[in-house]
Order: C-alpha cells, then sequence, then structure tokens
C-alpha cells in the first residue's frame, strides 16, 4: 500500500510539471504572436554650440549680440520615409501647443528612417523682453497633403536687453 501511494505523489508531481510546461508556452506564444508592433517615432532637440544639450543662450543684447544661431535636430524612427516641417515661433506668451500664432521662420525635408536632420537655426529679435523661441515639428506621410503637428516641440527661453552704451 504503502509504494503506491508514492507513485502516486510522483505522478501528481509529474502533471503539475507537465501542465505548467504547457500553460508557459501557451503564453509565451500568445504573447509572441499577439504582441504589439512596436510604434515609431519622431523627436527634435536642440544642440549647443559644441553639440551638446547644455549652453544654451538665454541673454540677447539689441544691436550687440540680438542674433543667435540654433541648432535643431530631427530624428526620424518611424521605419518609413517622412516629410518634416520645422516651424520656429517667437513669442512672449505659450499658453499651448502647438501655438496660433505665424511662424517666424519654416524649414522643410523629407528623412528616411533612421535618417538626422541637422539644421542651423538663425534667430534675431530687436525689442526687448522675455521671449520664448519655440521650435515646433509637424509632418505628414506619403500619401497626406497638410502637416500635422507631431507633439514634438522645443522652447528656448532668451530675455533680450537693450545695449547700455
Amino acid at each position: 500500500m504503502e509504494s503506491f501511494h508514492i507513485n502516486n505523489e510522483k505522478s501528481v508531481i509529474a502533471a503539475i510539471a507537465i501542465t505548467l510546461v504547457i500553460v508557459a508556452s501557451v503564453v509565451t506564444v500568445v504573447y509572441v504572436w499577439y504582441r504589439p508592433e512596436a510604434s515609431g517615432y519622431s523627436t527634435l532637440y536642440l544642440l549647443d554650440a559644441q553639440n551638446q544639450a547644455v549652453n544654451y543662450p538665454d541673454l540677447l543684447v539689441i544691436n550687440n549680440n540680438n542674433s543667435i544661431n540654433v541648432q535643431v535636430v530631427v530624428e526620424n524612427h518611424l521605419a518609413k520615409p517622412q516629410d518634416y516641417q520645422l516651424q520656429v515661433k517667437i513669442t512672449q506668451n505659450t499658453a499651448s501647443f502647438p501655438l496660433n500664432t505665424t511662424a517666424y521662420s519654416t524649414y522643410e525635408k523629407r528623412l528616411d528612417d533612421s535618417d538626422i536632420w541637422e539644421n542651423q537655426v538663425p534667430v534675431s529679435i530687436n525689442q526687448p523682453g522675455d521671449y520664448s523661441v519655440v521650435f515646433e515639428l509637424w509632418s505628414k506621410g506619403t500619401e497626406e497633403t497638410t502637416y500635422t503637428f507631431t507633439q514634438n516641440f522645443c522652447v528656448l527661453h532668451l530675455q533680450v536687453v537693450a545695449d547700455e552704451a
């Protein structure tokens, strides 16, 4: 009678182990089969004169150094070619994005997947005050006719003062 009990315990352990292997296999197959595709993305960022995201200009002096060049970088990681539009806007009020104001300047470029677009954007402000220079990234697919806002933007805050000389 005792040996029957041991065989029964071994059978139960074997059944549990087999069940765990089957459940783990089914879960793995379902995950691999039905997992969502990784969605691509676009990115936008600013670099300083040393190609770093550290020392951005923050003070401009009228008639002295009221013009700057900002290096703007756009990257396409959408796994397809994409048309981009960079809109540069200067404002003293940043309520919500995209800004409902006319662009100071606009640049367009088509990027293949994994391409990087580096662009030197000149900005000049001639009136004293506190300003935000907003860089908005817009895109359209190859079949689309209008650009849509990608929710990617960068804001550079500048204080513009009069030359005291």
